[in-house]
């Protein structure tokens, strides 16, 4: 691995060095030489440094460029070198301890076959044993080892992998993505080894996973004993079922009842008129009338007593089916998966509990449907809802 890093980083060095040329003048002006970068397809120059060699002045023939470390190497007529670093126009004066050289020479770069074009034009770092081979194709660039598994290797459709079995990012639609693969390049799982942990925004996914399965062994037990209070609460709507039915009965049957009744009080209306009549005419007849109109007047009251009876029963049955439908409407059931909702209604002094069941889902050709049910009292629905 530390050799692929120590090729990458000299076929950086390779790639990031200067394609212009260097130029080097003599200003009488300033009286100092200048070192120019020349743009060899426009020729264009420009000032990069100037300087006064220590001896005022250098000799040209003499001098030299590194190609490899990309310095130029200036003569000084008194036998020292000027150094000029284009990287970053950088200048130093190397004192030569023995002046006397004629000339001096870079010796060649052992490192000038490291990087080539194999007989694949694919670009070779290094010997075919120890090095790494780069390709760019109109698909995919790559960079493989010397035993030509990738290492890191970009699609034309913008996904970079890395390692043969890749680990794979890639952005998509404004999210950046990343997962792995295997050979085959079928997605495969990732796991985060013990002793790390995996976080977002701070966050450990561990300890959220650990914390949902508490609440979900929770919800679990809430959710049995809901089953069995649905149940008990079924029996109960039976019951109920049963009474509104007995109620029901008992209404109608009251309701003939106040029919005749009405029927006998417009009689005895009429009667009561003929009576006053008689009375005024049969002054004798007054005392035993006036016993009859007694007896006729307690039955009204009685019949009277019974029908404000009978009104208030049906005020507080129709306060709670009022209540039962309010009840009905005060929970809202999910839109997947099963659902459970209970609901509490209240009028005239009237309360009622609620219970609903629903089932939402996603039939296959992606339209919603959702089924629900609700229970109160006497009252009770049921509904589906289709969406497209």
């Amino acid at each position: 691995m530390k050799r692929i890093l120590i090729l990458l980083a000299i076929l950086s060095m390779t790639i990031s060095a200067t394609e212009n040329f260097l130029g080097v003048k003599y200003n009488s002006v300033s009286e100092k030489n200048e070192v120019y970068s020349i743009d060899p397809s426009t020729g264009k120059s420009t000032l990069l440094v100037d300087f006064a060699f220590p001896s005022g002045y250098w000799q040209p023939s003499a001098s030299f460029l590194d190609s490899y470390n990309g310095n130029l190497y200036m003569k000084d007529s008194n036998g020292d070198l000027v150094q000029f670093n284009p990287l970053d126009n950088s200048v130093t004066f190397i004192d030569v301890v023995d002046t006397d050289f004629q000339s001096v020479f870079q010796t060649p770069w052992i490192g000038k076959d490291l990087i080539f074009k194999n007989a694949a034009s694919e670009t070779q770092v290094g010997d075919a044993d120890n090095g790494i081979t780069i390709s760019n194709s109109s698909e995919d660039t790559e960079i493989k080892d010397s035993e030509g598994k990738t290492i890191i290797k970009t699609t034309a459709e913008g996904e970079t992998h890395i390692g043969e079995n890749s680990l794979v990012t890639v952005e998509t639609d404004g999210v950046q993505l990343l997962y792995a693969t295997n050979a085959s390049e079928e997605q495969i799982n990732i796991n985060i080894k013990k002793g790390t942990d995996l976080l977002i925004d701070g966050v450990s996914v561990a300890g959220s996973l650990s914390t949902n399965a508490t609440n979900i062994a929770t919800n679990t037990t809430s959710i049995a004993t809901n089953t069995t209070d649905i149940a008990t609460n079924k029996t109960s709507i039976a019951t109920n079922t049963t009474d509104i039915a007995t109620n029901k009965t008992s209404i109608a049957t009251n309701t003939t009842d106040i029919a005749t009744n009405k029927t006998s009080i417009a009689t005895n209306t009429t009667n009561i008129a003929a009576n006053t009549a008689e009375i005024a005419t049969y002054t004798d007849s007054i005392a035993s009338n006036t016993t009859a109109v007694a007896a006729l007047g307690s039955d009204l009251s009685t019949f009277k007593a019974s029908a404000n009876s009978q009104m208030n029963y049906m005020k507080s049955d129709y306060s709670s089916g009022i209540a039962s439908a309010v009840a009905m409407s005060q929970f809202n059931l999910a839109q997947d998966g099963f659902s459970i909702g209970v609901g509490r209604g209240s009028y005239n002094d009237e309360n009622e509990t609620a219970f609903g069941l629903g089932y939402g889902g996603e039939f296959k050709n992606g339209t919603l449907f959702k089924l629900q049910a609700s229970k109160s009292g006497d009252a009770s629905g049921v509904g589906l809802t289709i969406s497209f």
